[in-house]
C-alpha cells in the first residue's frame, strides 16, 4: 500500500488480513509538502472484530431460521399428510372388510371436507348395500317358498290323479256288480300300494333334505372313496356304455364324514350318468393343494345352459323331468357343512365339470376327538 502511494500519490484502502490477529481496514494516506512531493505515508487502521463478530451472528441466525422453517414445513407437510392419509387408510380398511363381508362397516366422520364427503359417501353406500340385501334376501326367500310350492305341487300331482283314478273306477265298479268289483279292487288296490308308497318316497326325500345331519369327522382318503363311490355305480355306468377314468394324484387324508361326502360324490356320478343317456366318458379327479384337496366330476354329456347355471344348487330347481332338484342341493349343503366350496364350469353340449375343494380339517378330527374322550 505505501509502495502504491509512493507511485500514484493517491490515497489507498484495503482489508489486511493477520495470521493470529483479527481483520483490519488499513487506509494509506500521503503527506504532501509546498511543492506537492511526498513528504510521508500516514497509515490508519481499524479493527474488523465487530464486523466479523456480526457477520457470523447472521449467518448463525440465518441458518438457525433456515433450519426451522425448514423443520417446520416438514413438520406442517407431516401433519397435513396424516390429515389426509389417515382418513384415506381408513377408509381403504373399511372397504376391505365390505369385501370381506361385513357390510355394516362404517368410518368415522370428523371434517367437513372433500374427504368428509368421501366417508359420508361410504356409510351411505354400506348402508344402502344392508337395506338391498336384506331386500334380496326377502325376495330370495319368497322365490324359494314359491318354488317349492310349486315342486311340492308337481310331485304331489303325479300319484294323487292315478289314486283318483282308481278310487272312480272302484266306485263305478261297485255298481256293477260284485264279480266286477273284485276283479277291478285287486287292480286298484295294486295300483293304490304303489302310488301311496310313491308318495312316501318323496316326502321322505324332503323330509331327508330338511333333516341333514352334521358331518362326524374321521380321517378319509380321498382316492379310495372315489374309487368306492364308482364300485357302487359300476353297473349303472356298465348299462349304458359310460367309460370311467381316474386321475388321483391326492394320497392326503383329509378329516371328512365318509357317509355324507360318499352321498355328495354318488349324487354327481348320478348326475354325470343322467346327461349322458348315450355315453360318454366320466373322469374322477383328485388333487391337493397347501392346506385344500381338490375333487372334479368330469363327464362328457350334454352339458349346462347358462341359465340353468345360475339356479343349479337351489333346493327344488330341477330341469328333469322326474327329478325333485334336492341332488345338487344336498351335495352343496354337505361340501358347505365341511367348510369347502363346490363350482362349475359347463358349456351347452360340451360336457360339465363339477369342482369341489375341501379343507383338510385337521384341527376339526383333533377337537372331535376330544370331545369324544
Amino acid at each position: 500500500m505505501i509502495g502504491q502511494v509512493q507511485r500514484d500519490a493517491r490515497e489507498h484502502s484495503d482489508i489486511i488480513r493477520w495470521n493470529s490477529q483479527p481483520e483490519e481496514s488499513m487506509t494509506a494516506l500521503p503527506l504532501l509538502g509546498d511543492k506537492n512531493q511526498l513528504l510521508g505515508v500516514l497509515m490508519v487502521g481499524s479493527s474488523r472484530q465487530v464486523y466479523t463478530d456480526l457477520s457470523k451472528q447472521l449467518r448463525s441466525a440465518a441458518l438457525l431460521a433456515a433450519g426451522s422453517g425448514l423443520a417446520l414445513a416438514v413438520l406442517l407437510s407431516s401433519w397435513a399428510a396424516a390429515r389426509v392419509t389417515r382418513p384415506i387408510e381408513k377408509l381403504a380398511g373399511a372397504a376391505h372388510e365390505v369385501a370381506g363381508g361385513d357390510w355394516t362397516t362404517q368410518v368415522e366422520v370428523n371434517s367437513r371436507d372433500e374427504i368428509g364427503e368421501l366417508a359420508e359417501s361410504f356409510n351411505r353406500m354400506t348402508r344402502e348395500l344392508v337395506e338391498q340385501r336384506e331386500r334380496l334376501v326377502q325376495a330370495e326367500r319368497v322365490a324359494a317358498w314359491r318354488e317349492l310350492a310349486r315342486r311340492l305341487a308337481h310331485e304331489l300331482k303325479n300319484p294323487l290323479f292315478p289314486l283318483q283314478l282308481t278310487v272312480e273306477n272302484l266306485l263305478r265298479s261297485r255298481e256293477s256288480g260284485q264279480e266286477h268289483f273284485d276283479e277291478t279292487f285287486r287292480e286298484g288296490a295294486a295300483t293304490l300300494l304303489s302310488e301311496l308308497a310313491n308318495l312316501k318316497n318323496i316326502i321322505g326325500r324332503f323330509s331327508d333334505f330338511s333333516k341333514m345331519p352334521q358331518p362326524h369327522f374321521q380321517p378319509v382318503k380321498l382316492n379310495e372313496l372315489m374309487e368306492n363311490v364308482v364300485r357302487v355305480h359300476r353297473a349303472q355306468l356298465e348299462r349304458v356304455n359310460i367309460a370311467c377314468r381316474f386321475d388321483l394324484q391326492s394320497p392326503e387324508t383329509i378329516a371328512a364324514d365318509p357317509d355324507l361326502l360318499q352321498r355328495a360324490l354318488s349324487n354327481l356320478v348320478l348326475n354325470a350318468i343322467d346327461a349322458m343317456p348315450q355315453g360318454g366318458r366320466l373322469t374322477l379327479r383328485t388333487r391337493h393343494a397347501q392346506s385344500s384337496a381338490r375333487i372334479e366330476v368330469c363327464d362328457t354329456g350334454i352339458g349346462i345352459k347358462p341359465e340353468d347355471r345360475s339356479r343349479l344348487f337351489t333346493p327344488y330347481y330341477t330341469n328333469k323331468p322326474h327329478g325333485t332338484g334336492l341332488g345338487l342341493a344336498i351335495v352343496q349343503s354337505i361340501v358347505s357343512d365341511h367348510g369347502g366350496k363346490i363350482d362349475v364350469a359347463s358349456e351347452s353340449g360340451g360336457g360339465t365339470t363339477f369342482i369341489i375343494e375341501l379343507p383338510f380339517n385337521i384341527d376339526k378330527l383333533s377337537a372331535q376327538q376330544g370331545t369324544h374322550v
